[in-house]
């Protein structure tokens, strides 16, 4: 695939979407909300297909719940549930077993694995994240950065 920036994936790909994309989009980086906005824009509108991992939701609940705001929380997952072109995809023996191969041969931590292993197991074209130590997927996943660096499967 070469370089190429979140909103420069290729129309009908299917991505894997990390956890830090939803942050750069939900807290407005001051660096990112940019890129991330146009991404998310071009996945509602089909343009591209995204698959993320139940642990993603978990993820994202967490400054809700420790702001005690349950309300808050049960919106983000209606919301994300309800997003266009989104498919959300839980943890099963396969994915866990995929994953545990990840964190032992490149050395991730178990929620990078999962999400790595998610992707996979779905057929993603690419996986989304800000993570450069994900990189190290590449030869089995194509990682895109926000700074536009990729390394094709």
């Amino acid at each position: 695939m070469g370089r190429l920036t979140p909103p420069e994936i290729p129309a009908g790909s299917l991505v894997g979407i990390d956890t830090v994309a939803w942050i750069h989009l939900l807290e407005r980086h001051p660096v990112h909300h940019g890129t991330a906005h146009a991404f998310f824009a071009r996945l509602e509108a089909g343009e591209v297909r995204g698959v993320i991992s139940t642990l993603v939701l978990a993820e994202l609940l967490v400054p809700a719940y420790r702001d005690g705001d349950p309300e808050r929380a049960a919106e983000l997952v209606r919301v994300l549930e309800r997003f266009p072109n989104l498919h959300i995809v839980g943890l099963d023996g396969a994915i866990a077993a995929r994953a545990a191969e990840l964190r032992a041969r490149y050395g991730l931590r178990t929620p990078d694995a999962i999400h790595c292993a998610t992707a996979i197991r779905s057929g993603c074209d690419v996986f989304l994240t800000n993570d450069a130590k994900l990189r190290s997927v590449s030869p089995e996943l194509s990682v895109c950065l926000f700074e536009g660096e990729t390394r094709p499967a």
